[in-house]
């Protein structure tokens, strides 16, 4: 404890002072601009589609009220009453600190394969200035092969439009973007134009986190905006073009038979599950920044209920425009619409290659993938830093700005292997198994934890000290019972129809599904060997019923970081 500092205004701070956002606005645009990210443009849409169309929007709407709101704000609000990051922040219950090792484990792994998505945008970014006509429009190419069919002008290379022949935007896809092999294991040498792009793209994250919050506050002014003026533009231009309407009634057709099953419900709640990235560290480590007053109770549901309005706004552009396209080939629209990578990177842009102006559109669609996956970038690899700072000594603390430099730089390093020849396949299988199973445990434990370990009147108490009043029954019903009973079944049913890592027809090995599975278990394991540490080395007190009794109270450190906050909560 340091002396009181009338200096200070009579605050006295338990620690080295935490850095804070310059206003109320950065927080919510960081925020917005981490859970508004690619799977708004291109899961969602798909998702919707394939799971009842309008009649979708049931079990989502059900979903973001009993799950992702109470998750959500239960989250920030740790966060911020704490000012802790992922792992610090379980000092509410330190049996279970291995929950926040595991969490910066998971967000470790996709900010590495993250940013090869990004160097993927700044890839086509750089072809979309291609004149007179986008590479992927033709079959004229050196890496195209003699099933190239080119349904924009309806040229074929060899062999007509038959049952074996592949799209010339896919063949770019495949060929020109990644050279792809036939199988995982034949790694050849690296993509050298993907490797420059990921240089890029790395430089471009650290040059908006290199500062801290004070860097990334003013950042989130461009990156969490400019993706809503291009996709209100592209909205525009999407339901001018012939055949639009038929994409979205596509879209938005409700199918109600289709609720019956268990599949909408599942993929409604993992849908925003992983939009809002609840369980990865990220939002919590954002409001750690925040001032200790903030109404974070009103930003959870302004948050949330952002991020959903974007994806179903986007899938009203996207599917306009795949309306168009499969209404100037002639085609079924089920025959256009594929969901991941295959819609943002091969019907997309064939898609745009329709337009009057196709450089200029595919241009503009590919800066607003770049923006969307830069700032969820960011934002990951924060985590990380925050992470890190927040376990060492605070005499380390002034190294932040070095630990950022080298973060980014080990992110690099291991994100090389997916700019290799088979670094789709790579990608696919980290992207297969990353969080697959951990993150929805990670929320059902700390859900489980706060209610009845930390006790939710203890959080109610903590929350009525930062915003005035206490969340009411409703949070309690559904942070108690209703979330992650949610939870359970949606890991229970992933278990259940869990299928084999594959990329289009092409089954993984069981080599590479081993590899999988060890990505997938390695952050889990971090659960029960920290509390096997916990348990034999971080106390000495009796038998170890009685170890677990004490580790599973809040500890010393645990609590406001300002003694003036901590008075008012009672940790004096």
């Amino acid at each position: 404890m340091v002396p009181l500092n009338s200096k200070t205004d009579n605050v006295i701070t338990t620690d080295v002072k935490r850095e804070q956002w310059g206003t109320h606005r950065e927080f919510l645009l960081a925020c917005i601009g981490s859970a508004v990210g690619l799977g708004n443009a291109w899961r969602f849409p798909y998702l919707c589609y394939e799971n009842g169309g309008g009649a979708f929007l049931l079990p989502y709407i059900i979903m973001i009220f009993t799950c992702a709101i109470p998750l959500f704000f239960m989250e920030i609000s740790f966060g911020q009453f704490s000012s802790q990051g992922p792992i610090t922040v379980w000092n509410f219950c330190p049996l279970f600190k291995g929950v926040g090792i595991g969490v910066v484990i998971v967000t470790t792994i996709l900010f590495i394969y993250y940013n090869v998505i990004i160097s993927w945008s700044v890839y086509f970014m750089v072809k979309s200035l291609s004149f007179p006509t986008l590479p992927w429009t033709t079959c004229n190419n050196d890496w195209n092969t003699d099933y190239c069919f080119d349904d924009l002008f309806n040229t074929t290379r060899k062999f007509g439009h038959s049952s074996d022949s592949v799209r010339a935007s896919e063949e770019f896809w495949t060929h020109a973007v990644h050279d792809l092999p036939s199988t995982i294991g034949e790694f050849g040498g690296f993509n050298w134009h993907l490797l420059a792009c990921l240089v890029a793209s790395w430089i471009a994250c650290y040059i908006c986190i290199a500062k801290g919050v004070k860097s990334l506050g003013k950042v989130v002014y461009f990156t969490a905006l400019f993706p809503y003026v291009l996709l209100i533009i592209l909205f525009f231009r999407g339901i001018t073009l012939p055949g639009a309407w038929e994409g979205i009634k596509v879209y938005i057709l409700p199918k109600f038979e289709d609720l019956l099953a268990i599949k909408p419900w599942r993929d409604a709640t993992i849908q925003i599950f992983f939009s809002l990235g609840i369980s990865l560290g990220t939002k919590l480590t954002l409001a750690s920044y925040n001032d200790f007053h903030n109404n974070c109770y009103r930003d959870a549901i302004y948050v949330v209920i952002v991020n959903c309005g974007t994806s179903v706004f986007a899938g009203f552009a996207i599917f306009s425009i795949l309306g168009s396209m499969a209404y100037d080939s002639n085609q079924a629209i089920e025959e256009v619409v594929k969901s991941g990578t295959g819609l943002a990177f091969i019907a997309y842009p064939e898609a745009l290659a329709r337009m009057p102006g196709s450089q200029v559109w595919s241009f503009l669609f590919f800066i607003m993938l770049f923006t969307l996956g830069l700032d969820s970038e960011f934002i990951l690899v924060e985590t990380m830093v925050t992470a890190t700072i927040d376990v060492l000594p605070s005499k380390w603390r002034q190294w932040k700005p070095q630990i950022t430099i080298a973060t980014c730089c080990i992110g690099f390093l291991l994100s090389l292997i997916m700019v290799t020849k088979s670094g789709l396949y790579i990608f696919v299988l980290i992207d297969w198994y990353c969080a697959k199973f951990s993150a929805t445990i990670f929320a059902i434990i700390f859900t489980l934890a706060m209610s009845y370990v930390y006790g939710f009147r203890r959080f109610s108490n903590d929350i009525k000290v930062m915003i005035g009043y206490e969340p009411n029954l409703y949070w309690r019903v559904c942070l108690g019972a209703i979330s992650p009973f949610i939870l359970v079944m949606v890991t229970v049913s992933n278990f259940i129809f869990f299928t084999p890592a594959k990329y289009g027809d092409y089954i993984f090995p069981p080599l590479a599904q081993a590899i999988g599975w060890m990505i997938s278990i390695s952050s889990f394991v971090a659960v029960p060997a920290y509390m096997i540490y916990a348990v034999m080395f971080k106390t000495q007190a009796g038998s170890v019923w009685e170890r677990l009794v004490i580790l599973m109270k809040p500890s010393d450190e645990w609590g406001p970081r300002l003694m003036i906050n901590r008075r008012d909560a009672g940790y004096l």
